[in-house]
């Protein structure tokens, strides 16, 4: 009966499983087919939930990469190149002895080799070398001297095969002319971009200002397999190339007489700008002290640029302005008289640089002798109010917008009645160079005054096709060209005049006529006007020719601690001169020099005498430092304008005796010094007369040499 009721209940758990297996079996089958069926669609269309499958996998195996662009080419108005792209390294070192390629060592082996042979190619202590590369880390930078390494130091320690030095390679700017006009060309670093690759970013002058059409736009590139794609979209542009209105021949000798000019005055600072007085180009412009954007040595002491920045109180320059309002005012009154020395203005006083000792003068001799008492009664005749009015029409305390970064506008005290004189001539009100420039261009175009510019123009560097122009801009017309006329005709008297103040600039011997204006300025320091030339700033602002003026000159130099000539003018004509004779002549000007200028030829590897005859048939006057072998510099440089009857020194090896300095100037004979290494004690002014060393000395010994100056009758 039990097992009979076993047999059953058996059967039915067999049954019930069965049933089971059929149902999961089903469902399971359900479920194939389901899958199946979506598999089959997905399959089909290629695609889950409106996302495309293929675009999908092949995102997998996607990669995309930046194609940074190449920074733009800056170039001078001769089409030189002034900035290009370069690479710098970065070198360490690995000292993990477990480095190693092929079974080789790939670590340093030998750090006292390597520290001797690689510190003077980097210019660093090889003790100090070695103790970096024989310490205990894996790896180790090799200090500031071992990074932005150029090509060819690279290449120098990469011929070494020292094993475990290693190297990083960033892009960099190259600077073929160093340091020249460093402040406007500019200067860039390094950055990460968004990838972070190196990319090269502008941070002074043109460099910043322009930076956008210089970097240009990185590209982007999809890679899949083999297959490389770019969208126009995402094409690399390369960065524009700008050209500069700077003229690279014109630059090179200003650079070469302001190295002169700042040496022997030992300035603070010294800047100096040619413009072209109808266009508005600045064709030349320097400053010291100046920096090498290669190295970036100096650029602590030279951050500012002196054209748009670091607004000064320009002085009797400003007297030419003042002129013009009274010219334009009708108070101009050339022939009538006062009395010079001091003006007293509620208890304060104005007072003239030359003393109590001149007397009754015409307001004509006031400004050819450069008198504030009279230019403070020109103020006063025309009233704040007025005088004002002209500040603002010749644009002062106002940008020009020229082409550089970070430009200040200037400043002015005018609330009291001696602020208001004082700004008449040139104290209490703030200008930089630029503003300068911008209003003398008003009398070298009949009242109309320009805009100073320094990009000619930008262009594409594939193509050469041309982007953008500068251009003249006229920015307003302060005075008429009647008064503009006669502001040239008294900045004539100046220099015409036996007691003007800027007779040294005359160029009547070789056929030009000069309008122009000296400066000098009390230098204030906390609220304060310091005492003495020392402590003075000291500037020329030349219009040439005078009658139709073809370039503006604009030279300042602040507290310059010695005075190499007897006048602070004679030392600032020898900028002046050459660099305007050598514009003139090479522009076609109205009235056309006696003087003729040459391009230097380069003289480096000739014979002494093949040298000084090849120079001489040019004209020049030529001085050997050094008596044999092959010539191995020289100041001109091949290539560049100069006049004749200028002085070259060429440098060879050998005894180095003493020229014959008769009749040389100032810088002439400082320029042979420095370059002889002997020092020079001057004495009077004008032109050599005599030297304590007889010629055809030996300068070795004699440690100092006394030379005497007397002006020519």
């Amino acid at each position: 009966m039990k097992q009979s009721k076993r047999r059953q209940l058996g059967k039915k758990i067999t049954g019930n499983a069965k049933k089971f297996g059929l149902l999961l079996g089903l469902f399971a089958l359900i479920i194939i087919v389901i899958m199946g069926g979506r598999l089959f669609q997905i399959a089909g269309v290629k695609t889950v939930n409106n996302h495309n499958l293929t675009a999908a996998t092949r995102m997998t195996f996607m990669q995309k990469s930046t194609v940074p662009a190449t920074r733009g080419q800056i170039l001078s108005s001769n089409g030189s190149v002034l900035a290009d792209n370069s690479t710098v390294y970065d070198m360490y070192a690995v000292l993990d002895k477990k480095q190693k390629v092929n079974g080789k060592a790939d670590y340093v082996t030998d750090p006292k080799k390597a520290a001797e042979e690689i510190a003077p190619i980097i210019g660093a202590d090889q003790n100090d070398l070695y103790s970096l590369l024989s310490s205990n880390k894996l790896q180790v930078e090799l200090g500031a001297k071992a990074k932005n390494l150029s090509v060819d130091q690279y290449n120098q320690i990469k011929k070494l095969n020292l094993s475990g030095i290693k190297f990083t390679a960033q892009p960099a700017r190259y600077y073929p002319n160093n340091r020249m006009a460093s402040h406007i060309i500019g200067l860039t670093n390094s950055v990460s971009n968004n990838v972070g690759q190196k990319t090269l970013n502008g941070v002074l002058g043109i460099e910043d200002y322009k930076n956008t059409a210089l970097r240009g736009k990185d590209g982007l590139t999809t890679t899949l397999g083999s297959d490389v794609q770019t969208s126009k979209k995402n094409q690399v542009k390369n960065g524009s190339n700008v050209t500069l209105t700077i003229n690279e021949k014109l630059q090179a000798t200003l650079e070469n007489r302001m190295d002169v000019l700042f040496a022997g005055t030992k300035a603070k600072s010294a800047s100096a700008f040619v413009m072209e007085a109808k266009t508005g180009k600045i064709v030349a412009a320097t400053q010291r002290p100046n920096f090498d954007p290669n190295t970036q040595d100096g650029l602590s002491d030279a951050w500012e640029n002196l054209l748009n920045q670091g607004a000064f109180e320009p002085g009797s320059t400003m007297k030419t302005i003042t002129l013009a309002a009274a010219i334009q005012e009708k108070k101009w009154q050339p022939n009538a008289t006062y009395k010079s020395g001091t003006l007293d203005i509620n208890g304060q006083k104005v007072t003239d640089a030359f003393g109590n000792n001149a007397g009754m003068l015409t307001y004509r001799q006031a400004f050819e002798r450069s008198s504030n008492v009279g230019f403070a009664k020109i103020e006063q005749s025309l009233g704040a109010k007025t005088w004002k009015s002209y500040i603002n029409r010749f644009h002062f305390l106002k940008k020009t917008g020229i082409e550089l970064p970070n430009e200040q506008s200037g400043s002015m005290s005018f609330e009291q009645p001696i602020d208001q004189a004082n700004t008449s001539y040139g104290q209490a009100i703030r200008t930089t160079p630029a503003q300068m420039l911008q209003a003398y261009s008003a009398f070298a175009n009949k009242g109309t005054m320009i805009k100073p510019y320094l990009v000619e123009k930008t262009t594409n560097p594939t193509t050469g096709k041309t982007i953008s122009t500068g251009k003249t801009t006229e920015v307003g017309k302060p005075v008429s060209a009647s008064t503009a006329k006669e502001v040239l005709s008294n900045m004539e008297g100046v220099v015409n005049a036996d007691d003007g103040t800027a007779k040294q600039y005359s160029l009547s011997d070789v056929g030009y006529q000069v309008a122009a204006k000296t400066g000098t300025a009390q230098v204030a320091e906390n609220g304060k006007y310091l005492d003495g030339l020392t402590n003075a700033i000291h500037s020329v602002m030349a219009l040439v020719p005078g009658d139709n003026p073809k370039y503006i000159m604009y030279i300042v130099v602040r507290q310059p601690q010695v005075f190499p000539d007897a006048n602070i003018q004679i030392t600032l004509n020898n900028v002046f001169r050459p660099v305007m004779l050598q514009a003139l002549n090479d522009n076609d000007a109205t009235v056309k020099s006696a003087t003729k200028t040459v391009e230097m030829p380069d003289v480096r590897g000739k014979s002494i005498e093949d040298a000084e005859k090849t120079l001489t048939d040019l004209g020049m006057k030529v001085v050997t430092v050094g008596s044999k072998g092959k010539i191995t510099a020289q100041t001109i440089k091949g290539g560049q304008s100069a006049v004749k009857g200028q002085l070259v020194l060429l440098s060879a090896s050998g005894t180095v005796t003493v020229p014959d300095m008769s009749g040389w100037t100032k810088s002439e004979v400082l320029s042979w010094g420095n370059l002889a290494g002997v020092k020079i004690t001057l004495s009077g002014s004008g032109y050599v007369e005599k030297q304590s060393v007889k010629t055809g000395s030996d300068v070795s010994g004699h440690k100092n040499i006394t030379v005497t100056f007397k002006e020519k009758d």
